[in-house]
């Protein structure tokens, strides 16, 4: 048997699934990639990689308003929204501002964060982001909190 044509096309969805279309020759074989276990005309192969070249997001924090060194209380506002992922899109985040307060959790980067330190002391506030495949990544932003000016 000699196989005439081999080619391979991954196409990524916006989705957590990965689609993989197989021609050999005129024959067409789909699979469809989900957590990784591939479903082959239904067949289960379990030694399928769901997109492995996807690249890590790109957390980024900056502050609109205030600095992020001085007296207590610090009123601070954080920039988010130049937050990317270069081979999809970011679906949610996580920012904590490590002070004890609740963290902030959602999927709009476009709202700024405002938040006041009350206590001195050196924070490190924290922004986590996924991607549409599931990949995680994370950044720090040092604060630092003086005592109140007298």
């Amino acid at each position: 048997m000699r196989v005439r044509r081999l080619s391979v096309l991954l196409a990524s969805s916006s989705s957590r699934e990965g689609r993989l279309l197989l021609r050999i020759s005129s024959y067409q074989l789909r699979a469809l990639a989900l957590a990784g276990v591939c479903v082959l005309s239904g067949l289960l192969v379990t030694s399928c990689i769901p997109n492995p070249f996807n690249q890590s997001p790109e957390p980024k924090i900056s502050i609109l308003a205030g600095s992020p060194h001085g007296p207590a209380p610090l009123d601070l506002t954080f920039d988010i929204s130049a937050s990317n992922d270069p081979d999809g899109e970011i679906v949610s985040f996580t920012f904590d501002f490590a002070d004890g307060t609740p963290p902030v959790s959602g999927n709009d980067l476009s709202q700024p964060l405002p938040h006041i330190y009350t206590e001195p002391g050196q924070f490190f506030a924290s922004l986590m982001v996924e991607d549409d495949d599931g990949k995680l990544a994370m950044v720090m932003f040092v604060i630092t909190i003086d005592e109140p000016a007298e």
